[in-house]
């Protein structure tokens, strides 16, 4: 079987890369552009799409970070709509991103309390749930640690991601830069700009494609750009 590449880019280097060449990509171009520290001061972890492989990060994460830190950068780059809550699931234990204080379940475990450092260790798996009532998932791996700081002093960095997927238009063929909402056909939901000028529909009825699992989902329009990472 050939195996499918998903194309992206490290954000380190600027150059071109794949889902599975990233990580060499990513700590080849940490050695030359970052100072080597003595220790391990950082943890390098790769998050993607459930049963949507084609969207995929490389997160570079402060060891004295939290689960809450690594939360908010995954809202702003692919999740962020309408300040749904969230959580990890790791090790058989969910972390949430606003824990319930209701006595007859429980406290719930706070992501903001959990340091990364004492929760994560090569190899770790979970995943993590935005909003649970059109929810978003995401897988995690954890890959190393690494002896490079994340840039200017960041609690998180996203150091390589995937290219926005090429999406067509339903109508033409050309690429597609609008989703139809009422629409639940898959194959007749996506417009071009000029198809979109076209359709009689008012504003409400559409949402930008977006670079992120979450594109067409609720409210979601996109995220932070490559350079804002």
């Amino acid at each position: 079987m050939v195996q499918r590449t998903y194309p992206g880019r490290c954000l380190i280097s600027g150059s071109d890369t794949t889902k599975r060449k990233a990580e060499s990509e990513i700590i080849l171009s940490l050695n030359k552009y970052r100072r080597e520290e003595s220790e391990p001061v950082s943890w390098l972890i790769l998050f993607t799409g459930f049963r949507n492989p084609k969207f995929w990060l490389y997160l570079l994460v402060d060891r004295n970070s939290t689960l809450k830190d690594i939360d908010q950068k995954l809202r702003d780059v692919w999740l962020e709509c309408c300040g749904h809550l969230s959580s990890f699931y790791i090790a058989g234990k969910e972390y949430e991103s606003d824990p319930s204080e209701d006595l007859e379940y429980g406290k719930g475990l706070d992501m903001a309390d959990v340091t990364v450092d004492k929760l994560l260790t090569v190899n770790l798996t979970g995943k993590h749930v935005y909003d649970n009532g059109s929810p978003t998932t995401l897988y995690f791996k954890v890959i190393c640690e690494l002896p490079y700081r994340t840039k200017e002093g960041r609690k998180t960095e996203i150091v390589a991601r995937n290219k926005r997927p090429e999406i067509f238009c339903s109508k033409c063929g050309r690429p597609a830069t609008y989703i139809f909402r009422l629409y639940e056909d898959q194959d007749d939901i996506f417009y071009c700009d000029k198809c979109h000028i076209k359709h009689k529909s008012g504003d409400d009825a559409w949402l930008l494609a977006a670079n992120s699992p979450r594109s067409g989902v609720c409210g979601y329009e996109g995220g932070l750009a490559d350079d804002e990472c």
